[in-house]
């Protein structure tokens, strides 16, 4: 009888925090994301903006073969990106994850962990930021062979 009160004494806590980790209600703004072989689609569900964001150009340019270009002189080498996400601080907001195509994997590691971007399933997640700055992240699936190319 003694275990079983140990584990109920456990579980009911960590349930309750996990939901709490996994509740994306009362968020300010809702960022929907799409993976793409080889790129990001990013919509800010409330304004009706939405953008494509994939390997900006000169580290593009840097990882073809042949290329004259020294990928140490390429700022934030296969991290930068053509068009950034512009997201507030100290604001709740809810992320909604899918796919067009391939499993892909969000991930950007000072704001949050990896999640699973699925064809036709929404995953989501939240985050709040806390410290203004610029966060860069990568697909952290294997989603074909320009996987390495996708920030």
């Amino acid at each position: 009888m003694i275990p079983f009160v140990i584990l109920v004494g456990m579980a009911v806590p960590a349930t309750k925090t996990l939901i709490m980790m996994e509740d994306t209600r009362d968020s300010e703004i809702t960022l929907k994301v799409t993976g793409y072989q080889w790129m990001w689609k990013y919509d800010y569900v409330e304004d009706n903006v939405s953008f494509f964001s994939k390997l900006d150009n000169k580290s593009n340019e840097a990882r073809q073969l042949g290329s004259k270009i020294d990928v140490n002189k390429v700022d934030n080498y296969l991290l930068k990106v053509d068009n950034e996400v512009v997201l507030p601080t100290d604001t709740k907001v809810r992320i909604l994850l899918t796919a067009s195509d391939v499993i892909h994997a969000w991930w950007v590691p000072e704001i949050t962990g990896k999640k699973d971007a699925i064809p036709g399933y929404i995953n989501e997640l939240w985050v709040d930021i806390k410290k203004p700055g610029v966060y860069r992240g990568q697909c952290t699936e294997l989603c074909g062979k320009d996987h390495g190319f996708m920030p």
